[in-house]
């Protein structure tokens, strides 16, 4: 837009602001008293002797200068009222002119009886420039109002109010009353009631201990009602609490010793609830099956922690005022049962003005969380909490009362009806936000394709009040960020691209500006180890298996299609079908018993002697026969690989080589022997 339509602009809206008159309700009473007469002028009466220079005038009339006008005259008083709404752009003062048909006295115009004519006249303070409304005609006896009535007295119980009021000289006939609660807007109004010597009435259905406020009007004979008295503020009496406690409870583990921490926690009645000042709650529970354990406790707080064991409770809570308890809440918890219930995740704080404003994720989808509650204190005195529920669709609040100087404790509770989740605690101050700093940023992972980086959080007063910290990632192919939050202290980025140059670094919001926390500058390798190991240790393996099946598969394959085929040359027969002149050896080597035994008795032994035949050539040694026993004695010798040669005996003797036959043997010595020779 150009210059000059910008002045354009500028000068349309002024002189339409200026076209724009200023509406002001404009109200002028006067009295016999005020009036004054304007000398030959008998027949008007003014407030200002300024105006009697202009009685005699015409006087030019600017209706609509002056809009909604009405009148009163209180009798008792003998006043007279007059409002009207004021269409000016500058401020003015008023005056009456009062005319009458015949002469009148001025101070005694004001009567009952009396009637005339009006004009008012408006000034402006700046221009001294005048106005005049038109001529209003008044009967006074047609605007007499009754007198404004004087609230005397109220009594209060729980739920009513007894109001006394005075209504004046002049006897009224009935009367009505308006009341409102002090938090709302609408007035409610009672009907008509003829009024009583004694005027009292008794408004009832109130709250109880609930601040209102009323005022009462009165109507006298055919006169109009009066203005409302002025408004009287009333508060009733206390009842007991009309409503039960909403309870939740989270149980939690205390290590291996098998005692469980019960978190109780409740939620304030509300005032139309409490019926007065809650002054504490009561507290009872016991397991089911030992009634007689039943233990009770009174407590200030909204929350209480007790130790039970893995067993089903009953929890009772009461709320108290001076007037008495309210309806019990009823709790069975089994604290045997573990819960599975999450705390709020990504809380943050930061200071906004007076206040802190505090914030959390809003991906809580664990399950349907009912509301939040909220609570803080100051370390300075930890045991005043602060209490503030919200809404379980809200994930931000703000909280007041705070003092400069003070370092506040805030847990946020998921509540989900009657449970509830561990809390999530920060602290704050005004001047800081929270108190916690960003330390530590580093990487702890890099690959071809992701990245991790980690970092710490410590407790300390930043230097500047961070509306929040985000993790940015920058690259060539796209930017990434998130936000992060004390219960966040690492973070993976995946699908990178090989190769790539990355920039992460932490970034702090503040009102004024952004600043860079920490950073880091990466590049992603282009084939990073373990992609390696993954393509190495397949192939090697494959290679194994192959070596081994192809050694293995080499002594089968040749087994199956070429099998070894014996040599004759290493064959007895082989050698005899080669080499037929073969010679028999008709000699054995027979152990002599007599040297070896000595038998005290007769025993007798079957002894088999084998006939083996040598075929020897001439270079061949002759293997000597084997004996060996076949009852019930001991074997006397056999052949082994030490003993192959006849000399490892005692002694030997050469014997016929027998028949296929055999016989026994006596005190060591062969009884016959069957001698046969080639």
């Amino acid at each position: 837009m150009s210059s000059r339509g910008s002045l354009c602009v500028l000068i349309c809206v002024f002189c339409f602001c200026c076209a724009l008159k200023r509406k002001d309700v404009q109200e002028l009473t006067v009295t016999g008293e005020d009036l004054k007469d304007c000398g030959k002028q008998e027949k008007v009466c003014v407030t200002s002797s300024d105006d009697c220079l202009a009685a005699s005038d015409v006087l030019a009339a600017t209706p609509e200068s002056f809009v909604n006008m009405s009148c009163h005259f209180l009798e008792d008083a003998e006043s007279f009222t007059c409002r009207w709404i004021q269409l000016s752009d500058v401020r003015t003062e008023s005056d009456f002119i009062f005319r009458r048909a015949d002469e009148v006295y001025c101070p005694s115009i004001l009567n009952y009886f009396s009637h005339f004519n009006l004009i008012i006249k408006s000034k402006s303070v700046v221009s001294q420039k005048e106005q005049f409304s038109e001529v209003y005609p008044v009967i006074i006896k047609e605007i007499v109002q009754a007198p404004r009535p004087v609230i005397t007295s109220v009594n209060v119980t729980d739920s009513s109010v007894n109001v006394t009021w005075n209504g004046g000289k002049i006897q009224v006939t009935k009367c009505r009353i308006r009341y409102k609660h002090l938090n709302t807007e609408s007035w409610t109004e009672t009907a008509d009631f003829p009024a009583s010597d004694e005027s009292l009435f008794v408004i009832e259905g109130l709250q109880a201990f609930s601040e209102y406020r009323l005022s009462v009007s009165c109507f006298h004979g055919n006169s109009r009602w009066s203005d409302w008295s002025d408004e009287t503020r009333v508060k009733t009496s206390e009842s007991p609490p009309s409503a039960s406690l909403s309870l939740s409870y989270h149980l939690a583990s205390d290590g291996n010793s098998g005692v469980r921490q019960l978190l109780l926690l409740w939620k304030a009645l509300d005032v139309t609830d409490a019926r007065g000042l809650v002054r504490g709650y009561e507290v009872s529970y016991m397991p089911t099956k030992q009634p007689s354990l039943k233990k009770t406790f009174n407590t200030t707080e909204l929350k209480a922690v007790v130790r039970v064991t893995a067993e089903e409770y009953e929890v009772t809570v009461w709320a108290n005022n001076s007037a008495g308890r309210s309806p019990h809440r009823r709790l069975r918890v089994d604290a045997s049962r573990s819960q599975d219930v999450r705390s709020v995740k990504g809380l943050w704080v930061y200071s906004d003005g007076s206040s802190l404003r505090i914030r959390w994720e809003r991906d809580f989808s664990a399950v349907n969380v009912s509301e939040f509650a909220i609570e803080w204190s100051a370390e300075t005195n930890p045991i005043r909490k602060h209490w503030q529920r919200v809404d379980g669709s809200t994930f931000t609040t703000r909280l007041t009362g705070i003092e400069p100087d003070e370092i506040y404790t805030i847990s946020v509770y998921p509540v989900y009806d009657s449970l509830c989740g561990p809390p999530t605690s920060i602290s704050a101050d005004l001047q800081h936000g929270a108190l916690l700093d960003l330390v530590r940023f580093r990487l702890v992972n890099l690959t071809q394709s992701s990245l991790a980086v980690q970092w710490t959080w410590k407790e300390a007063k930043p230097r500047v009040n961070v509306l929040q910290y985000r993790l940015v990632l920058e690259g060539a192919h796209g930017n990434e960020s998130l936000s992060v939050s004390p219960d966040k202290q690492q973070h993976s980025f995946d699908q990178l691209h090989a190769n790539a140059k990355y920039s992460i670094y932490i970034q702090g919001e503040t009102t004024t500006g952004n600043f860079s926390k920490a950073s880091l500058d990466v590049n992603t390798p282009l084939i990073d180890y373990d992609e390696m190991m993954r393509f190495a240790v397949p192939v090697i393996l494959l290679l194994l298996v192959f070596g081994i099946f192809s050694v293995s598969s080499r002594t089968v394959f040749r087994e199956y299609f070429f099998p070894i085929v014996a040599n004759p040359r290493y064959s007895l027969i082989g050698r005899w079908l080669l080499n037929p002149h073969l010679k028999g050896n008709g000699k054995i080597c027979v152990l002599k018993l007599e040297s070896s035994f000595q038998f005290d008795q007769q025993e007798k032994n079957f002894i088999q002697v084998e006939r083996r035949v040598s075929l020897i050539s001439e270079h061949q040694e002759v293997i000597p026969s084997k004996i060996s026993t076949t009852g019930e004695g001991t074997t006397l010798w056999k052949p082994n690989s030490d003993a192959l040669a006849p000399s490892s005996l005692p002694e030997y003797v050469d014997l016929p080589l027998l028949a296929d036959d055999s016989d026994y043997v006596q005190t060591g010595h062969i009884s016959s022997v069957a001698q046969t020779s080639d």
